[in-house]
């Protein structure tokens, strides 16, 4: 349950609007939030200040995506940090990145990974863009995953729901991706490492890396 939780409060944006609610505050309405002990051994420990100590031993989790790329996901004490193989991806931290995955791009990832498709997509959620076209789709196919959760199934319309919220904004120009000439897809959300104002090699790393984990082996 402690590791359910930890993954659904990596969703920034997820929100319910009609309720003014937020799933960081609907999730300890409804669930015990794990204890300290256990964060500390997840994340590493902090000092009085609550600033990480060095070195950090937080936990990373390894998943093999396919013969080319390998997913890290460190768990640090103020975010989790995302990278494909040594490319890095994004964070959940204050200054966090994470609009970086197209819906499609995620199903074709997670489609590489059978060993534990439902670990795998509730992973890369946060890091992943929708279209409003998507919304049915996208709630459907959380709903699914969520099942092989500990989480009560009689939440899952909730969660699904402020999970989809982070996925779409209500801007409908930042859901948008386009392909730009000899770079390929990049993003018009300023939180993203695919920022189409970011460097040109940046931009060719990150999108190099993520073809290589949607492509079929």
């Amino acid at each position: 349950m402690n590791f359910c939780i930890y993954l659904m409060m990596q969703f920034p944006f997820a929100c319910d609007d009609d309720e003014e609610m937020m799933l960081s505050d609907y999730l300890p309405a409804n669930y015990k939030m794990p204890a300290s002990e256990w964060y500390n051994e997840l994340t590493g420990k902090q000092d009085e200040n609550g600033d990480e100590i060095e070195p950090w031993r937080g936990i990373t989790l390894i998943c093999e995506i396919n013969a080319q790329v390998t997913l890290y996901v460190e768990f640090h004490s103020t975010e989790t940090v995302y990278f494909f193989n040594d490319i890095y991806l994004g964070n959940t931290g204050g200054h966090f990145h994470l609009s970086l995955l197209s819906w499609r791009e995620l199903l074709e990832i997670v489609d590489q990974y059978p060993q534990n498709p439902s670990l795998l997509f509730l992973l890369l959620l946060p890091l992943t863009i929708g279209n409003e076209p998507e919304k049915e789709e996208i709630e459907l196919e959380t709903r699914k995953h969520l099942k092989q959760t500990v989480l009560n199934p009689e939440h899952f319309p909730v969660i699904s729901k402020h999970l989809c919220r982070h996925l779409i904004f209500e801007d409908v120009e930042m859901n948008v991706f386009e392909y730009k000439h000899g770079i390929g897809l990049v993003s018009k959300r300023n939180h993203s490492e695919r920022l189409n104002t970011n460097e040109v090699a940046t931009l060719l790393k990150v999108n190099e890396v993520i073809s290589m984990a949607t492509k079929k082996q």
